[in-house]
């Protein structure tokens, strides 16, 4: 959703497109817009569709706060599209247009290596940098962002992107993110999330604000693995093959949706540090057959993915596709 509330996106994975809709803010009904408008496809859709490039099944979505574009990325297309959105009050507002684009494979794009199976991306609250990861290679990708354009610059030097083996000395090397998925920022900036859904791992990185830059917190604290690695990663519980992440608002609380636990798990944020620190008994987890009483018993988990929490910091959904459902979760908030 945009941050004026006016526009919700939605990335179309066997369409290989994304729809654009208009929101009503009073009511929240959406309305998807007309014409061609309605979305933007790989191949324009016979002219139902605004023809793109790289969505070539589109998966992760980003709306900057300033909401002058909108970010995709296609893990068959190993890319990621800009797409320039109109919040001027000529033209339909929340209106997308193909503006560039970055790929690995994708002769239309700017060329950028890494990218294989590129799923998650997020922009910094600041607007000034993004973040990809690519399942593929494991890697998270950092770029600069203009503002005005929407084109996205790869960071210089080894600054530009960690991955779980450092690429043949392309990036630097990081732990914990065989199969990198999900991506999240906290509000303040200071701290990005990585779920690794092959690792079944969670990793940590301090940003710098000022360049965009990620470093790995030192020692166990940059990474957690559900049962540990000895001497690499501290040890977590309910963690099996995660697929989403979303940090609270007020930044004391990080929720992991895991596939392969069935389940949430919850982790207390240290707020000056970014370190996590999973919550102790059942206030730990919630799973949808309580791991023999490692967990809360929960419903409506099976495959556990996308997490998010609302504005007001009181509820937390998650998206479980082997359910068909959202689980819905009020949050204590301390």
């Amino acid at each position: 959703m945009s941050r004026d509330g006016k526009s919700v996106y939605v990335a179309g994975a066997e369409s290989n497109a994304v729809a654009a809709f208009a929101r009503d803010r009073d009511t929240s009904t959406l309305a998807q817009l007309a014409g061609a408008e309605a979305c933007v496809s790989d191949d324009g859709s016979g002219g139902a569709c605004t023809d793109g490039d790289a969505l070539d099944r589109p998966v992760g979505l980003a709306v900057p706060r300033d909401g002058n574009q909108v970010y995709a990325t296609a893990g068959d297309s190993t890319s990621i599209a800009v797409l320039a959105r109109n919040e001027r009050p000529t033209g339909t507002v929340g209106a997308l247009t193909p503006a560039t684009c970055l790929s690995e494979t994708d002769a239309a794009c700017t060329p950028q290596p890494l990218l294989g199976a590129a799923i998650g991306v997020v922009i910094s609250p600041d607007g000034r940098h993004a973040y990809v990861a690519a399942q593929g290679p494991g890697a998270v990708h950092a770029f600069k962002r203009n503002a005005r354009t929407g084109v996205l610059t790869p960071l210089s030097g080894l600054d530009g992107c960690v991955s779980r083996d450092g690429s043949g000395g392309a990036c630097r090397t990081g732990r914990g993110l065989g199969g990198a998925r999900a991506l999240a920022i906290s509000q303040d900036g200071r701290n990005v999330y990585v779920a690794s859904e092959f690792g079944s791992a969670i990793a940590v990185f301090a940003r710098d604000r000022k360049t965009g830059a990620l470093r790995q917190l030192e020692g166990l604290d940059g990474c957690i693995t559900e049962g540990g690695s000895p001497g690499t990663c501290a040890a977590g519980r309910a963690i099996l093959s995660p697929r989403g992440i979303a940090v609270s608002r007020d930044g004391k609380s990080v929720y992991v949706g895991s596939a392969g636990s069935d389940a949430v798990a919850v982790f207390a944020r240290d707020r000056r540090t970014g370190r996590l620190t999973q919550l102790a008994g059942t206030a730990g987890c919630v799973s949808e057959t309580g791991t023999g009483g490692a967990c809360a018993d929960g419903k409506a988990l099976r495959n556990a993915g996308a997490v998010a929490v609302s504005n007001d910091g009181r509820s937390v959904y998650v998206a479980s596709f082997s359910s068909g459902a959202v689980a819905v979760f009020a949050r204590a908030r301390r």
